[in-house]
């Protein structure tokens, strides 16, 4: 005899592991890495999110460069940080789940990460952005798209940072935000560039900085 299980019924229609379109998410991060680019020591955090269906996705957000001067991503860490009510991050040793280019697999391994950013609920509002790829630091004249993180919210009460810290009794800014997002297509093209489709979570070194 079977009894109904509603969420194996709702991921019967997830014919992808992998988030693929703009639009609000609600999951957890099953990894927050420390991060130094290795061309110019600019400082962040990757990220592996996981949603409530269990389709995933990764991005990277840039903080501070190698003098310490903040980078947007540092806004949009302190942003994340409020939605989860974290004063302070600690990094310590982990183990994460990451791509291994060599292995051509994702396997898992030790590295600085800030645990009290994983595997507790977060809201996350992405968007497909389309991108120039490069190899080595070079354009390849190819775009793909992927998803990046455009803001963050409270997942219990879909409360966006400033209102929380504003202790505002009604969420009114995400509806309005989504109401509004679009994809975000490449606005500058070299010449030699074409475009072609990409769901990878895979991304070549595309860092501009």
């Amino acid at each position: 005899m079977y009894t109904l299980d509603t969420q194996a019924a709702k991921e019967s229609e997830n014919f992808s592991n992998y988030l693929t379109d703009t639009g609000k998410y609600k999951g957890v991060f099953t990894r927050a890495e420390k991060l130094v680019s290795k061309g110019k020591g600019t400082h962040g955090i990757g990220f592996t999110f996981k949603d409530v269906n269990n389709r995933t996705t990764k991005f990277d957000i840039w903080t501070t460069d190698a003098t310490g001067k903040h980078l947007f991503g540092y806004n949009q860490l302190m942003a994340l940080m409020t939605c989860m009510k974290l004063r302070q991050l600690t990094e310590a040793n982990g183990i994460v789940e990451k791509y291994d280019y060599d292995q051509a697999r994702d396997v898992k391994m030790e590295a600085p990460i800030f645990a009290d950013l994983m595997n507790k609920p977060v809201g996350v509002v992405l968007r497909k952005t389309e991108y120039e790829k490069m190899k080595d630091g070079v354009k390849t004249g190819e775009t793909a798209w992927r998803l990046e993180p455009f803001m963050f919210f409270e997942a219990a009460s879909d409360f966006t940072a400033s209102e929380i810290l504003d202790r505002s009794a009604t969420p009114v800014k995400l509806p309005a935000i989504i109401a509004q997002l679009e994809d975000k297509p490449l606005k500058k093209r070299t010449a030699t560039t074409s475009a072609t489709a990409s769901n990878s979570n895979y991304f070549d070194d595309d860092i501009a900085f």
